[in-house]
């Protein structure tokens, strides 16, 4: 028996000689009372940002840009794209052209991505806020959210992205827009934790369901839509059909999102993962380093969902060449343990590790692989540095944790 197994577990032998491992009482007490700490300050910090969502009066409508898009209709959404520049070579800099990696600051000149995102994010969290505290002003405030973004006629968004991605010296958006919308599931599943609420009102998510159905009709069937599934091969099109995904279950079209869940891992695994573990469609990337980890995010999040529905290889799924979600991990984290060192594909970004290493939990979680365990020790406090570095706070992601190992909700754990 090796000294790890004994701090942690003994064995106890009744008097007719029948023995049982249990985990040992100091060991277990102190489990204990680190998860009743993490669960404290879990909620406290989520109370807390419930409570400025709440306080928080800022309009959020996608009428309020002074830039209105060649529609002229300010309902209608727009994002301008990351990566494109005035051309030199021409007088009035039109069309953008496309420096890959290096972000444009006038995409934050337009705020509809900006409020969107923020929109989804805080309803995801009021939903949970309420789920663990059944305060009702936290119902109230997503209701009145998503009314203000989705239904009422002065603020509402135009159910298409049409002009998301958008490139000055066009007429129309990208299909690389679409993904503007990647975070909705953290809304769409929140939903579902304030439905018990007596504040809960079905008139507006009738509505909202609504707007969804109109959206996805654009989302299948327009040019942009169909360009954005057909035509990305990278992450684009994997959380293409993570969005996807989301919205059928929204939509209550169960045995569709079943289908299309295991039908899309099983295309992305083998599309977008060399034997090797290699993502070659973001490894080709000038930020070939963020783009495998934002790929693999997509990754996991699909898998979750056909797992859900049932499809008990969702996460093991072997590729026609051998490919699997967990070389893709373990593909990344040889390099992550060496700080990027030998990384063998350009990479004009940095070598940030704190979305890995949120991967790397939802890892061992899911293979219970003890060599995730071991990286984290070496990992957790570099991200930790990199937060310091950034002054941000770094929260452990404990509201992940407590979710996966309750009822597996990984959208939780995706930012």
């Amino acid at each position: 028996m090796t000294e790890k197994f004994e701090e942690k577990f003994e064995i106890l032998t009744d008097e007719t000689g029948n023995s049982k491992v249990y985990i040992s009482g100091e060991y277990y007490i102190n489990y204990l009372e680190i998860l009743r700490q993490q669960h404290h300050d879990m909620l406290i910090k989520l109370i807390e940002l419930a409570d400025k969502i709440v306080l928080n009066n800022t309009v959020y409508s996608v009428t309020l840009k002074n830039s209105l898009p060649p529609s002229n209709d300010p309902h209608d959404y727009m994002s301008l794209s990351r990566y494109f520049w005035p051309n030199p070579d021409k007088p009035d800099g039109l069309p953008y052209i496309r420096i890959d990696g290096i972000e444009n600051p006038e995409i934050y000149t337009i705020p509809d991505y900006t409020l969107m995102r923020d929109l989804f994010k805080e309803i995801g969290n009021l939903g949970f806020a309420y789920f663990f505290t059944n305060n009702n002003s936290y119902v109230e405030k997503a209701l009145y959210r998503i009314n203000e973004w989705f239904i009422d006629e002065k603020t509402r968004m135009n159910p298409n992205l049409n002009y998301a991605g958008f490139r000055k010296g066009d007429i129309i958006g990208r299909r690389t827009g679409v993904l503007d919308i990647r975070p909705v599931f953290r809304m769409l599943q929140s939903i579902p934790l304030m439905r018990s609420s007596s504040k809960w009102d079905f008139v507006i998510e009738k509505k909202l369901r609504r707007w969804f159905s109109e959206y996805y009709i654009w989302l299948t069937t327009s040019p942009i839509g169909i360009k954005a599934k057909e035509d990305g091969f990278n992450n684009h099109g994997t959380h293409y059909d993570v969005q996807v995904t989301f919205i059928l279950s929204f939509l209550g079209h169960d045995e569709q999102a079943r289908s299309y869940s295991k039908q899309a891992l099983i295309n992305r695994i083998n599309i977008g993962i060399l034997p090797s573990g290699e993502q070659p469609f973001e490894t080709r990337r000038m930020l070939s380093w963020h783009y495998s980890i934002f790929n693999l995010q997509a990754l996991f999040l699909l898998a979750e969902r056909a797992d859900h529905y049932g499809y008990n290889d969702a996460w093991n799924y072997i590729g026609n060449d051998g490919q699997t979600l967990k070389k893709a991990v373990d593909y990344i984290l040889y390099y992550a343990l060496n700080d990027g060192k030998d990384w063998p594909f350009h990479n004009i970004g940095d070598f940030e590790l704190n979305d890995f290493v949120k991967i790397l939990e939802l890892s061992y979680v899911t293979w219970a692989d003890e060599k995730y365990l071991q990286a984290l020790l070496i990992l957790r406090p570099k991200a930790k540095l990199e937060q310091i570095k950034k002054n941000l706070d770094f929260e452990d992601n404990y509201l992940c944790v407590w979710s996966l190992m309750t009822n597996r909700l990984l959208w939780s754990c995706i930012d």
